[in-house]
């Protein structure tokens, strides 16, 4: 009997776990849709579709806590993209959004303009489930890619930041593959100057020698080209 309870207990305890491991895996699909009857229906499909569903009325709500995982389906219609804006708004402040862009009529001029400005995706208002897993799955996988390199740029970004004036002109140089006297020669400064701010610049990055800090100089570029 006791057996029998104890092998109960087991079964339970593993269904339960299976379940939870199952719900870890799941895809987040934050919707972000201001009217309250396509929400509930976006909601329902996503969650018929098997995603894990949070739902947002508007940006702000959806700023008070950007998600870290799956991906965000925002509603963007009228004569521009918002897409762009939003990108660059959370740059400024190192946070990243796997945008998903959707309308009910999408035009091509439209889409171009809010995957040039950072989405991920754009597609037509999902109807059914079979909308949603042609169009989420590809892009959750892209979009924890992306979001590793962003986070890394993100990173390097603000240590850069804090490099003084000539620190961040001697990093240059070396980026330009010139040496400490070319270096010295051009900031009218000499080479054992060159090397003190060196050693000071690699110290502040956290750099182990010039290639880690040319590296942290090119990661940051593309959080550069984001928030430009």
């Amino acid at each position: 009997m006791i057996a029998a309870t104890l092998r109960l207990i087991l079964l339970l305890t593993i269904a339960r776990l299976a379940n939870e491991w199952g719900m870890a895996q799941k895809t987040a699909l934050h919707i972000l849709e201001p009217q309250d009857r396509f929400r509930t229906a976006l909601a329902r499909l996503g969650y018929e579709a098997g995603f894990h569903c949070e739902i947002y009325e508007d940006i702000s709500e959806l700023f008070e806590a950007i998600p870290r995982n799956g991906v965000v389906l925002i509603r963007d219609e009228g004569s521009c993209s918002a897409i762009p804006a939003l990108v660059r708004h959370l740059a400024l402040q190192g946070q990243w959004c796997p945008f998903v862009g959707y309308a009910d009529h999408p035009t091509v001029d439209h889409v171009v303009q809010a995957i040039k400005g950072g989405a991920l995706s754009f597609i037509a208002t999902p109807g059914t489930t079979d909308d949603l897993l042609a169009a989420v799955p590809a892009v959750a996988a892209e979009a924890e890619l992306r979001r590793d390199l962003i986070e890394r740029a993100v990173r390097a970004h603000q240590s850069l930041a804090r490099l003084t004036d000539r620190e961040r002109q001697v990093l240059d140089g070396i980026v330009s593959g010139e040496s400490s006297k070319a270096i010295a020669r051009v900031l009218a400064i000499s080479p054992r100057t060159v090397e003190i701010h060196r050693t000071k610049m690699l110290g502040k990055l956290g750099a182990r020698n010039a290639a880690d800090a040319v590296r942290l100089k090119v990661e940051a570029s593309a959080y550069t080209a984001i928030a430009a």
